[in-house]
């Protein structure tokens, strides 16, 4: 019997793969677009996004590991999909970031879905799935947290602007 392919399966492989991990996944996805078309073919189950986005304890992690800026290397990247027609009444973006310290790896990624947008996107509601990665002495250790939001524009943007912001200044380092 064949594993049932889950939205967290696909959040979970793309960070390995965005980590390098040589681990075997469950589908594999060459670049942005299919990743992000899966995920519009995935049934996404709602339950247990109980928590609001800025109690998420994954996204804290990410904020203090980028403010405090204790890792030799970091590395971030997003997708988002475009407004096509097809996808004018749902929407998704990817973003992650990778860290970097001697032989630890520690990536976050997170999958925001905006299930049925408003006339002014920004102002719709949604979830967030998040992921973190630990890779240390050869295994890895994979978490992952849910959270929902009522308004993008005042509990989401906030954080993307500051991890932003905190990602930009470690490039001045």
């Amino acid at each position: 019997m064949t594993k049932k392919l889950t939205v967290e399966d696909i959040l979970s492989d793309e960070l390995k793969r965005e980590m390098n991990l040589d681990t075997e996944t469950f589908v594999v996805l060459d670049d942005w677009d299919s990743v992000m078309q899966s995920v519009y073919r995935m049934p996404i189950e709602y339950a247990g996004y109980t928590i609001k986005v800025g109690e998420m304890k994954i996204l804290k992690e990410m904020i203090d590991t980028l403010a405090n800026a204790d890792f030799d290397s970091v590395k971030r990247s997003e997708s988002r999909k475009k407004q096509l027609e097809q996808f004018t009444k749902t929407l998704s973006m990817y973003y992650n970031v990778v860290f970097t310290k001697g032989k630890r790896k520690i990536g976050f990624g997170a999958l925001i879905h905006f299930p049925k947008l408003k006339s002014n996107p920004e102002r719709s509601g949604g979830i967030v799935l998040a992921a973190k990665i630990v890779v240390e002495g050869g295994k890895h250790q994979v978490t992952l947290e849910k959270g929902r939001f009522d308004d993008f524009l005042v509990e989401v943007k906030p954080y993307i602007n500051l991890l932003g912001d905190l990602y930009r200044q470690t490039r001045k380092v």
